[in-house]
């Protein structure tokens, strides 16, 4: 009798605990629900918690999911989460993005002038350069010339406009001078020795060295026999000059009276 009485509770036990399954089983059974998200049930958690932090109600999460208990959840249980599932927003077109730079780009430049040819090929290829000296402000010229070399400088002599430019090696530093010299002025001074290998300069170039203040020192003795026809262009520029010739390669002239020289 005491046996058949353990039976018949352990069989009650088992109907008891077959409908609880069923309930805690896999969620929205009843297809009624349209889950916006699926959550997975951990330690601690509380129905009314996971409610909140979805903004529903704890009631419609138990009818989604057949729970009858709202306090009988367990670790590893997952629930949907009613709601309408957000749609993927249809992608906006792309604002205007200007195109990839191309192999012929040069930088940016607002110029209305480009330099081109040896001027254009520092100009663009030396940042420094071009934002020390900004944008051309005419286009470039050639001009006939004369040059000399002097133990610490240089000068080339500009037959068109009868202006020189003078190239301090030794300070770093450039200027300009006028070219007043004319037929039957003094064309040197036969008092001067120059040492072995060097000469006095003459004509325009050495009356500018003779009567300039300090010049000749600066400059030094000239080489021996100036350049009397030199190819050579010139460019203005915002904030200077830029000046080649066929042996010295180009002078970028800063109007800050500093310089320097590409070959």
């Amino acid at each position: 009798m005491k046996r058949l009485l353990l039976l018949l509770i352990a069989a009650l036990l088992a109907l008891t605990l077959v409908p609880l399954a069923t309930t805690q089983a896999a969620p929205n059974q009843s297809g009624k629900c349209t889950c916006k998200a699926y959550y997975k049930v951990k330690r601690g958690d509380y129905l009314s918690h996971i409610a909140a932090r979805y903004g529903v109600s704890t009631r419609s999460i138990q009818r989604c999911n057949h729970i009858k208990n709202r306090n009988k959840i367990y670790p590893g249980q997952v629930l949907c989460i009613p709601g309408k599932a957000a749609k993927p927003s249809a992608p906006k077109p792309p604002s205007y993005y200007p195109p990839p730079p191309q192999p012929g780009d040069g930088p940016a430049t607002a110029c209305s002038i480009t330099p081109i040819l040896g001027f254009g090929n520092i100009w663009f290829s030396h940042q420094d350069v071009r934002d020390k000296i900004g944008c051309p402000t005419a286009p470039e010229q050639g001009f006939n010339a004369v040059e000399q070399r002097f133990y610490r400088g240089y000068v080339v002599n500009n037959l068109n406009s009868k202006k020189m430019y003078i190239v301090f090696t030794g300070a770093g530093q450039w200027t300009t001078y006028l070219d007043t010299w004319e037929e039957g002025d003094v064309v040197s001074n036969p008092t001067l020795r120059p040492p072995v290998g060097w000469c006095q300069p003459e004509y325009g170039i050495g009356k500018m060295w003779r009567n300039e203040d300090n010049y000749s020192q600066r400059l030094g003795w000239a080489s021996c026999p100036p350049n009397p026809s030199v190819t050579a262009t010139w460019q203005p520029f915002e904030h200077g000059e830029m000046i080649w010739t066929a042996t010295q390669g180009v002078f970028v002239l800063y109007d800050s009276n500093t310089y320097r020289q590409f070959k």
